[in-house]
């Protein structure tokens, strides 16, 4: 006959899982990711909320740029990343991991430099913080996903608008800080002519732009820029070039069109080399300056970017060829001191149990 449970039974079991589904529920809050810490290095304390920004911000990039060779490179995103195996021979978990340390670690080595320098970033260089977001909103309306889901759903359990934003500008001012170091250092001629000896590429003179940005708008129910979407894109230069050719002034038209996308708040850029433009620009613009007359102007529209174009011309400068051998000789120096330095002093290590809550 059935006797029923044993009530201390009962309670051992009441008392072993009652915790476990707290647990439970305070990991699918998040608040657990953002508090216990996942890395550590070189000083700075990193949260599973934190690593998982790296490690997603990586990924997702991953998985964009190559959506179309997935299998090629022997990924399914569909699998778990820790059963699939990296060509290195490590996991594909382990791969992303690693990558998402590397970028970790690049930042807080350049924001400690200029932390150390007392450098003060520019309202130029932090826009690309208030670009992605701008961008990440568009998405969020375009898929009728809230703010907070987004960021759960794509950065991982834990993650907030707020944790996202910090890391997203430690990343930017580590970028301006490392291209503000390139741009910076001390380059012989020695050093520019044997580079430039080096090269078959003609030279050609930089050149001095005020530049008009606009960007498609993006259809509203997938988010996609098409054939309807450029049209109004052309539509628009169209509209900003006859009002150049009425008399308004190109800052007028700054103000009224403008993403800001390139050159500075103004729109201008001042000693710009090929590799400062986009392709469409900088074969219109330097292709031809043997006939080129400062004041000329050029409407071009880069379909794949969905962005388009208004060009003044204002003035050439020095050699371009001479430019770019010194920006590139500045990044491999600034380059060569950074893998010395992180391969020293930045190697990240991980923590448990927060390190157990990183996503992926």
């Amino acid at each position: 006959m059935n006797q029923g449970k044993n009530p201390a039974i009962v309670r051992a079991m009441y008392i072993i899982v009652v915790p476990v589904v707290i647990l439970i529920i305070i990991l699918n809050t998040g608040l657990l990711q953002r508090m216990l810490p996942a890395a550590r290095m070189h000083g700075h304390s990193y949260t599973a909320a934190q690593y998982n920004y790296y490690y997603f911000d990586y990924y997702n990039a991953f998985l964009e740029e190559n959506e179309l060779r997935l299998s090629e490179l022997g990924y399914n995103p569909k699998l778990s990343a820790d059963q699939q195996t990296h060509a290195s021979g490590i996991s594909w978990k382990e791969f992303f991991l690693r990558q998402a340390e590397a970028d970790m670690a690049e930042t807080a080595y350049y924001c400690d430099l200029a932390a150390a320098a007392g450098y003060t970033f520019s309202t130029e260089e932090l826009a690309p913080v208030q670009e992605r977001m701008a961008e990440n909103a568009v998405f969020q309306a375009a898929s009728g996903i809230s703010a907070a889901n987004y960021y759960v759903a794509y950065y991982g359990r834990g993650m907030t608008q707020a944790v996202y934003t910090a890391e997203l500008t430690r990343q930017v001012k580590a970028a301006a800080y490392k291209a503000y170091l390139a741009g910076t250092a001390t380059v012989s001629q020695g050093e520019i002519d044997a580079y430039l000896a080096a090269r078959t590429a003609p030279d050609y003179r930089t050149v001095d732009l005020h530049v008009v940005t606009l960007d498609a708008l993006p259809d509203r129910e997938t988010g996609e820029i098409g054939t309807a979407q450029l049209g109004a894109l052309r539509e628009k230069l169209g509209r900003l070039a006859a009002r150049y050719a009425a008399g308004a002034s190109i800052e007028e038209l700054q103000e009224a069109f403008s993403s800001d996308a390139l050159g500075d708040a103004d729109g201008v850029l001042t000693g710009a080399t090929a590799a400062d433009l986009p392709d469409c620009v900088a074969q219109a613009v330097l292709s031809a300056q043997e006939s080129a007359q400062p004041g000329q102007t050029y409407s071009l529209v880069d379909e794949t970017a969905g962005r388009a174009y208004f060009v003044l011309l204002d003035g050439f400068g020095a050699s371009g060829a001479s430019q770019e051998a010194r920006t590139v000789l500045g990044e491999a120096a600034v380059e060569a001191q950074e893998a010395e330095t992180l391969a020293a002093d930045y190697a990240v290590a991980r923590l448990k149990p927060g390190f157990l809550l990183v996503s992926g």
